[in-house]
């Protein structure tokens, strides 16, 4: 999953990865020679957590948690912390070379990844460190989505490679949206619709990163797109009237 994520941060950023990627291999071989591995899988989940936060010292950046450098995988091996996202790929990664089953889950609120043990699966917090019971998840789910919310077995349901990467793209997307990084924001969208090519809300949202670019003709078409998909969205009145202002305002050349 990392390797895929690292091509694609290589694209979006033009630095090469090669370096990243024997820094990983070169701290997992380091760490091997010192600890032969234990056979029992809890005891191995023992040995990762050892390894990450206290021999490599991962943390997380709570100061700036939303920032694009802790979503970046060079930025948060070569500094050491990250956010909910990075961290769990990155403890991902070396879970797998203790031979630990792992996945990441359809959690909305934050990237929580799921560990098989030997009788049951340990949900678990990247960003702190520690396990997570049901009850716990729960509360973050409904702090996230509404105090009516409940936590469903659809939450707790493994995710690809490929919806991982969506959604470590979207969380880039909205932290340079944010930092007025709208060039870097623009690369992540473009990304986005090859992967999701045609969807209407990374259509509609490439076209706001167009408009403020000064690109207008562009992010017309965009919203045009978004409308004639998604005529009863709310928003679709709204980029109606933004169309109309947009048309008339002089064109800047690029």
């Amino acid at each position: 999953m990392i390797f895929r994520i690292l091509g694609i941060e290589e694209e979006i950023s033009g630095q090469p990865m090669v370096l990243v990627r024997k820094t990983l291999h070169r701290l997992w071989l380091d760490w091997l020679k010192l600890n032969p591995l234990e056979e029992k899988v809890e005891l191995r989940f023992e040995q990762l957590k050892k390894l990450f936060y206290v021999d490599l010292g991962f943390t997380s950046d709570w100061q700036a948690y939303y920032h694009s450098q802790n979503l970046l995988i060079g930025e948060s091996l070569s500094r050491r912390c990250g956010n909910a996202t990075s961290l769990a790929m990155l403890l991902h990664y070396f879970a797998r070379k203790l031979d630990i089953e792992c996945h990441a889950i359809e959690f909305p609120a934050q990237t929580i990844l799921a560990f098989k043990m030997s009788q049951r699966f340990v949900y678990f917090d990247a960003c702190n460190g520690e396990e997570c019971s049901l009850a716990q998840l729960e509360v973050i789910h409904r702090g996230h989505k509404g105090n009516l919310a409940r936590l469903s077995q659809d939450d707790l349901e493994p995710i690809s490679s490929a919806q991982m990467t969506e959604r470590w793209l979207a969380e880039l997307k909205s932290a340079c949206l944010r930092e007025d990084d709208f060039e870097i924001a623009l690369r992540v969208s473009q990304v986005l619709l090859r992967l999701k090519p045609g969807d209407p809300h990374e259509m509609r949202d490439r076209g706001f990163i167009y408009q403020q670019l000064d690109c207008n003709n562009v992010a017309i078409n965009d919203f045009e797109y978004f409308i004639e998909q998604c005529p009863d969205d709310p928003l679709s009145k709204i980029l109606k009237v933004q169309i109309h202002s947009m048309d008339s305002q002089p064109a800047i050349l690029h």
